[in-house]
């Protein structure tokens, strides 16, 4: 993330974004529940696949939102503002 976004620098928690689309693209070579499912049932080729996938399909979800991991979070900021309004209309 830091080298195609320097801007943003480290990130803590990136992993729990990746999860969701390595469920999925494994879900495509491995069967039954996913408690059972093992790496070695894999091949080299298919694991290449699914690791490209899911890079792929990160950074495109994380460019719609680099400005919240940016100095001063503003796209964070504008999220939290527009909350606050809603909530104050509802109010």
């Amino acid at each position: 993330r830091a080298i195609r976004h320097p801007a943003s620098g480290y990130v803590q928690g990136i992993n729990d974004l990746v999860t969701p689309f390595l469920i999925v693209f494994l879900s495509e070579h491995l069967e039954g529940n996913l408690d059972t499912w093992s790496m070695e049932n894999l091949s080299l080729q298919d694991v290449s696949n699914i690791e490209a996938d899911c890079y792929w399909c990160l950074s495109k979800f994380l460019d719609g939102m680099q400005d919240h991991y940016t100095f001063a979070q503003p796209g964070i900021q504008r999220l939290v503002f527009r909350l606050k309004e809603l909530v104050h209309r509802i109010d």
